[in-house]
């Protein structure tokens, strides 16, 4: 589970502060699937910044696997990263000299995951995106 209440994040200049984002509040619950869309300089890419615990300089509440991320210190921040998030971005930024089954292992391999581990999870997500067939591409 993911809650964020009254997350907001501005940049001061001036004396002028600018907003990128301003009391944004939502819950996100185990196994949904969510979209995060806008124009540019909507302030995507600050909030997935955020989310993914990679930016601590912002004013709200964050609630992620029932921690408290607003008030954890930059290690546990790194430790709930490392455990929990990923991201797929536009352009994939896979290595092309891997197959499909090791650019998904590789991003496992950083967690103390075991190697048998690793290989259910690589094929739970292949078969999850019925994309079995193209392991080997």
């Amino acid at each position: 589970m993911l809650k964020l209440a009254n997350v907001e994040k501005f940049y001061e200049a001036g004396g002028v502060r600018t907003y990128v984002l301003r009391r944004i509040s939502m819950d996100v619950r185990e196994g949904e699937f969510i979209s995060i869309m806008g124009p540019s300089g909507s302030g995507k890419s600050t909030l997935l910044s955020i989310l993914g615990m990679l930016d601590s300089a912002w004013q709200g509440e964050f609630y992620f696997e029932d921690q408290a991320v607003h008030k954890a210190g930059k290690k546990e921040r790194a430790a709930l990263h490392k455990k929990y998030m990923g991201f797929v971005f536009q352009s994939y930024h896979l290595l092309d000299h891997l197959t499909v089954y090791e650019n998904l292992d590789i991003p496992l391999s950083y967690r103390d995951i075991s190697r048998n581990e690793r290989a259910s999870l690589v094929a739970d997500t292949l078969d999850r995106f019925q994309i079995v067939g193209k392991k080997d591409l």
